[in-house]
């Protein structure tokens, strides 16, 4: 092969190098060595299931699963709110839904924050949280929710109007039931009697996705999440003093309900 062949080709090798090097974050001094990978595992019912692995200098676990999952490039991370600085993203969008993942590095350790960008949210909004960290050679992570969780009832108190929600489980099929009152409730121990008095709406058909806890009812778009230790459910579309409406899980008997 002449010479000229032999430069044309080492100029072809180094360009292509530059061009997929240029659509990746500046590691900097990161002490971190970090990726994110999705791997198609099986399907529940019609919904694709992933899962998706962090990488940390040779340190591998399972983090999330997601229905849909892509490598997320960086130049595409503004579209999705997330930081120039993020090491590697993930994400996807099915039935609506869109479900994303980052890892960035803060104060010496790298932390994954997942964000939830559905029908009923202000657009653009992807509610990004920390969902664990990587510190110190171990991963710490938040337990996600499972849908057996979720049973329960599920209230909010106001003197101008209180809400219950009521969650049943039948086989693997979620049931909900939505009271609506008048003035604050009444302590835990006679709120059965009271939605034995009350007209509820049942909210049919309540169509979950256990990858990011979000639903679709008649009362719209809405999610569970694990917060504080307790159980918390936002219904997006219904709104009450202005915001989404917001309804805590009932631990136990002896639980207090905060009158808002």
């Amino acid at each position: 092969m002449s010479i000229p062949k032999i430069l044309f080709f080492v100029l072809a090798s180094l360009l292509l190098t530059a061009s997929c090097l240029s659509d990746k974050p500046k590691d900097g001094d990161s002490a971190f060595q970090v990726s994110l990978e999705c791997q198609a595992t099986s399907q529940e019912g019609t919904m694709p299931q992933h899962a998706v692995y962090a990488i940390i200098n040779q340190n591998k676990v399972k983090i999330a699963t997601m229905s849909a999952c892509d490598s997320i490039p960086f130049s595409a991370y503004k579209g999705y709110q997330i930081p120039e600085g993020a090491l590697a993203a993930v994400g996807g969008s099915w039935a609506g839904t869109g479900d994303y993942l980052y890892a960035v590095e803060e104060e010496g350790k790298v932390v994954f924050y997942r964000g939830i960008a559905s029908q009923g949210q202000a657009e653009g909004s992807f509610q990004y949280q920390e969902i664990g960290f990587f510190e110190n050679g171990r991963f710490n992570l938040q337990l996600p929710l499972r849908k057996e969780e979720l049973a329960g009832t599920y209230a909010q108190s106001s003197e101008v109007g209180s809400h219950l929600l009521f969650i049943g489980m039948k086989e693997d099929t979620l049931k909900a039931e939505f009271f609506e009152m008048d003035g604050v409730l009444p302590p835990v121990n006679q709120l059965n009697l009271l939605m034995t008095a009350l007209q509820p709406q049942l909210l049919e058909p309540f169509e979950l996705n256990p990858n990011t806890m979000h639903f679709q009812c008649p009362l719209g778009d809405g999610s569970f999440a694990r917060t504080d230790g307790g159980i918390t459910v936002v219904f997006n579309e219904k709104q009450f003093k202005g915001r989404p409406l917001r309804l805590e899980k009932i631990l136990s008997k002896d639980y207090s309900i905060p009158v808002q």
